[in-house]
Formats: structure tokens, sequence, C-alpha cells
């Protein structure tokens, strides 16, 4: 079986939802001259809303042609958060509804993860519970942060823990940082942006304690975990060396390399010496191939062609990576 872990899907009527009640945020939806509709977010047309990110039949299709079997679908950049509680909540719930309804009618093709309205802890556990008991849904989606607050923040600890209690399966995605609000200008946003805060995120769920204390949370990052595997012995040797400089001194008991057997890695990432680090430091059990579509950066075809044709790793290793470490996490049959 060869698994997808890295599909986004955003609805029409979700989109229309972010129109009718976005702009005192600034977000929106624009058409240009040519009836290309754009989510506009940060003062930008943000990405173009084109008919593969709802078209079910094109999705198919797509799943077909690249001899995929199985796709997560959740919500990507940029999320809900930007929105009030009550807000997010409604999209949340619009959103969670309409990938219910989507895997209830393909179960043999979709996967869906949740999305939740994480500003606010007790609605994100409401929508959590009805989006695991009510709807069905496998797993949750996660931002690199939460309209700047980040992810070891204590706010969010009560979240985790059902979610592990759950046993679902998170997958983290980068989002806009909040450090950095002008970088838009040559789309560095994306290009350099969103790896390091998918970096900054993994680290601070590890220094900050919660690997620790939720050891049975599954976490996928997409994108190779950014800069992760590179960074695992700079993050140890600092683990071991800075304490002294720490205000808030060692939160965890390990260094940090132990809570990478925590973590899992998608492979939206097209370059070997990038993999080959991220199988260095991770193993082939923790990585999974996830696309990144229908984002322009993503491509079906290519990524699952891209692990066939991998020339430094077993067949098996290759299988693993295709589906089966999914499959697990899943908890699914491969």
């Amino acid at each position: 079986m060869i698994i997808d872990f890295h599909g986004h899907f955003y609805p029409r009527i979700f989109m229309e939802e972010i129109a009718r009640h976005g702009a005192k945020y600034g977000v929106g939806l624009k058409k240009n001259e040519t009836g290309l509709e754009f989510l506009q977010f940060e003062g930008i047309d943000f990405w173009a809303y084109s008919e593969n990110f709802f078209d079910i039949n094109r999705r198919i299709k797509e799943l077909d042609e690249a001899e995929v079997n199985l796709q997560v679908l959740s919500l990507g950049p940029p999320m809900v958060y930007w929105a009030d509680a009550e807000l997010g909540l409604r999209l949340c719930q619009i959103l969670n509804d309409e990938i219910a309804r989507l895997v209830e009618r393909f179960p043999n093709r979709f996967i869906g993860f949740a999305a939740l309205p994480f500003q606010d802890t007790k609605l994100a556990i409401q929508e959590l519970k009805r989006a695991r008991h009510s709807l069905g849904l496998a797993g949750v989606q996660i931002g690199s942060n939460i309209h700047g607050k980040m992810l070891d923040h204590p706010d969010l600890w009560p979240i985790y823990e059902q979610i592990e209690a759950e046993k679902m399966p998170m997958f983290l995605h980068p989002i806009n940082p909040p450090w950095q609000p002008s970088i838009h200008d040559y789309r560095l946003d994306i290009l350099v942006a969103f790896p390091f805060e998918t970096t900054l995120a993994a680290a601070r769920l590890i220094f900050g304690g919660v690997m620790e204390q939720f050891p049975d949370l599954k976490i996928c990052f997409a994108h190779l975990g950014g800069a992760l595997p590179f960074l695992k012995d700079r993050l140890d040797v600092g683990w071991r060396t800075l304490h002294p400089f720490l205000k808030t001194g060692k939160k965890i008991s390990k260094p940090p390399s132990y809570y990478f057997k925590l973590l899992y890695l998608d492979v939206a990432a097209y370059y070997d010496p990038a993999l080959l680090c991220s199988l260095a430091s991770s193993g082939s059990d923790r990585l999974i191939m996830g696309s990144d579509t229908p984002f322009p950066v993503g491509d079906l075809k290519k990524t699952v062609e891209y692990i066939r044709n991998f020339q430094f790793t077993s067949e098996i290793d290759k299988d693993k990576i295709l589906g089966g470490n999914a499959a697990g996490l899943l908890h699914l049959k491969s």
C-alpha cells in the first residue's frame, strides 16, 4: 500500500466562510483579471485557489496516476489561528465535516485529519472529541505556531494529553513565522521560513518537555523536519553545555537526540543529500511519504517516483517509506 501522508484539502464551503468573515483579519478571497482566485493573507496573494484544492474527481485521478492507494487530508497554511476562537471553531467544524463526508464516500482513498482551534484550549478539546468520536477522523493537524504562541506553551498541554489519549497521530505543518512579517518580497516565507519554523517547533516540543511528558504522542513533521536532522548533534551539545545560561533550566532528562526516535518526518523534498541526512539521523522506520499536493511545490507522482528511484537505501526501506510506516501510524494494515 502506498500512502500520501501530506495532502491538503480546502473545500469551497470552507473558503466561502473565510471570504465572508475574514476581512477584518486581513484574510479573504480575491479574483484576478483572468478569474483565478487567490487567498489574501498578510497583504499579499498568498496562494492561488485552483480546482485541484477541492475537486475530488481530479484528486482521485491524480492518486490513480501516481499509483497511490490512500491520501491523508489535512488543512495547510495559513490554518485558522489568525481568527478569534469562535470563528476558528466554526471554520474547523466546517472543514472537519467536509473531510468526514469525503472519507465516508471514499473510505479506501482518503483518511481525514482534524483541524482544531488551538487558540482556545477548551474549544480545541471539544472539537477534538467531536472529530474523533462523531466524525471518525483519524488524526490531528497543527501549525508550527498558534498565532505567535509557541508549541511548548502550557495552554496546549491539555490538548496534547487528549490527542495522546485518543491515540491519534498529529501532523505538523509550517505556517508563517510571527517574528518576521516582512518576508514576502521573494516569497522567503515559504522557501526559507517554513522549514525553519518546523525546526523551531520541533526543538521547542523537545526542549520544552512535551515529548518527555507525552511519549506516546506520535508527531510527523513536514518537509523532512526542516533543518532538524542537520542540527541533531548541535542540539545535544547545547543541551549539555548551555544550561547555566537558561532562564528555565533543563526541562528534559535526556539529550534531545533521545526524543528524535519519537518523531516522524515526511519526505516532501527531492534532494538526495537531505534525504540521506534524514535517513542517517532518524532511520527508515521514521520516514513517511508526503507530497504536499496540491500546492505547486508538491507533486504526487514525482514524490512516489523519487522514493522508488532513490539509490541509497534498500527496497525494504522504500516500502516502509512509501506506506508501511504511515500504515502503522494510522493503525492500518500495510
